[in-house]
């Protein structure tokens, strides 16, 4: 963070410009790793199996608190979204209230490769990451082609990390990490579109 001390207007008025040139239109998803970690990758690309796996010792990438740009539409000047972050809970209709929620949501993601997917005509969501310690371990992986899926935690009825609604992806140029949000439960829902 930082802190301003204003003694003038002019001040004031400096000091709000500095706020407005840092402020991004996003929101804050905290992203944790569930699983163990992906097997190493060689400099040629290919996966390194000579190479150890340590899945317990905690790494900056891990769990990160981070923004994801919520860009506005050229046009209206309006972020537009079609499908939202699943809840961390089962609707209940006997509950007289909804369960307590943190302010930004749980996103777990598996650092299983898979196969991204799309269809034509049904939307889909892209959010770009704030650069940290998660997207640049994407980016070293040299894997644009490959996606590591996100889930929310107890948002299935009988499964406790519940399904997948969207994956983190590379872009293609390897300058960036995306987040598309997908329908709930996609690899189940496309393939019967």
């Amino acid at each position: 963070g930082r802190s301003y001390c204003v003694r003038t207007q002019r001040m004031l008025n400096q000091c709000l410009e500095s706020l407005v040139q840092k402020v991004q239109s996003g929101v804050v998803i905290n992203f944790e790793k569930s699983g163990p970690d992906p097997p190493p990758i060689g400099e040629d690309g290919l996966v390194d199996s000579s190479r150890p796996i340590n899945s317990f010792a905690s790494q900056p990438w891990h769990s990160c608190h981070k923004l994801i740009y919520v860009r506005p539409n050229p046009k209206t000047g309006v972020p537009v979204g079609h499908w939202p972050i699943p809840e961390s809970f089962w609707p209940d209709q006997n509950s007289p209230t909804l369960p307590p929620r943190t302010a930004h949501p749980v996103v777990r993601f598996s650092c299983v490769d898979c196969e991204p997917m799309v269809i034509d005509k049904l939307p889909f969501d892209k959010y770009e990451l704030e650069p940290s310690p998660l997207t640049q371990y994407i980016l070293e992986r040299k894997s644009p082609h490959a996606c590591w899926q996100v889930f929310v935690s107890s948002s299935g009825k009988y499964s406790e990390l519940g399904h997948p609604f969207g994956y983190l992806k590379a872009s293609t140029t390897l300058t960036c990490v995306n987040l598309f949000v997908m329908p709930y439960n996609y690899p189940v829902l496309l393939p019967l579109l």
